[in-house]
């Protein structure tokens, strides 16, 4: 079987720059001045080239998943030495120091993140947490499968054409989470995000236990063990968000499932979510839902 290379699966120059003309000359006008456009560091794609020889430089505060798709790479860190080819991924945790020289001419795509990398919140964290719990932890690559090599075509046409809006690199980010759900067993995504994801999952998965008990950001923090500032400063880092925005949003979820339960009634609803009465029930779902408790039961499907 014919080994599949991201040659095979991307589309040809010509389309590339035919689209290149074709993009709406207004677009990219508003996007110079739009305060998402490139601000956001949190999250963001690059393209590189390098010569062959050429030290690749990275920095350690920043975790790096490579995507390769021309030539090879070595790869050194305090133990041993790897060689990463051509369509293969390359994660490289953060706080982490290597040496990166590339053995051929190079063409490589890199998301540098600097908050915590989810792999997919549909993802159970404690079942990736039990999975890593048992590796014995050793560098490794993963090969891009069809899929995922698609995904880099796209990510190449973005950049191609200089679309550095905030928003796509956060959704694009996002993508690949739903690619290693769908695409790769949970023992590979357990081994190959093990750099990143050993402390943070043993902490998802502390929240996701207790918040539920908790009715403040000091009651979580209390639940899990933590000083308050220590626990906001390790919630960001891992979520994104602040704590009391992270437990609004799983409370607005929570609400809304409830809410098109129909066994349950409306003045349980209000109680348990700790609304005065059904009034301001009513007035929340207004704010955060666009409409009465009744109308999202009665436009829920059964």
């Amino acid at each position: 079987m014919a080994r599949i290379t991201y040659r095979s699966v991307f589309y040809p120059y010509f389309l590339n720059k035919l689209y290149k003309t074709m993009l709406a000359e207004k677009g990219l006008d508003d996007c110079k001045f739009c305060s998402s456009n490139g601000s956001n560091t949190q999250r963001r794609f690059e393209k590189y080239r390098f010569d062959k020889d050429s030290m690749i430089s990275l920095s350690p505060e920043t975790g790096h998943l490579l995507f390769i798709l021309e030539g090879k790479i070595k790869v050194e860190d305090a133990e041993d030495v790897y060689t990463c080819g051509v369509s293969q991924m390359v994660l490289l945790g953060y706080k982490n120091k290597y040496r990166i020289t590339s053995l051929t001419k190079v063409t490589m795509v890199i998301l540098n993140f600097t908050t915590h990398y989810h792999v997919c919140v549909n993802i159970s964290a404690e079942r990736i947490w039990n999975t890593i719990r048992s590796l014995k932890y050793k560098f490794n690559t993963l090969e891009m499968v069809p899929p995922m090599l698609q995904f880099v075509e796209s990510v190449m046409f973005y950049l191609d054409n200089n679309i550095n809006c905030d928003y796509l690199h956060e959704s694009k980010a996002v993508e690949i989470s739903t690619i290693f759900r769908f695409f790769y067993t949970s023992e590979e995504t357990a081994n190959f995000f093990y750099p990143v994801l050993y402390k943070d999952l043993s902490f998802d998965t502390l929240v996701r236990r207790n918040y539920k008990q908790a009715k403040t950001i000091q009651e979580l923090a209390d639940l899990c063990g933590y000083s308050l500032s220590k626990f906001k400063k390790t919630f960001v880092k891992h979520f994104g968000i602040s704590p009391y925005q992270w437990m609004q949003q799983q409370k607005v979820s929570k609400l809304k499932a409830d809410l098109a339960d129909k066994t349950i009634p409306f003045k349980s609803i209000a109680f348990e979510f700790g609304f005065v009465d059904q009034s301001h029930l009513n007035a929340f779902c207004k704010r955060y839902f666009k409409a009465t408790p009744s109308q999202i039961r009665n436009n829920t499907k059964d």
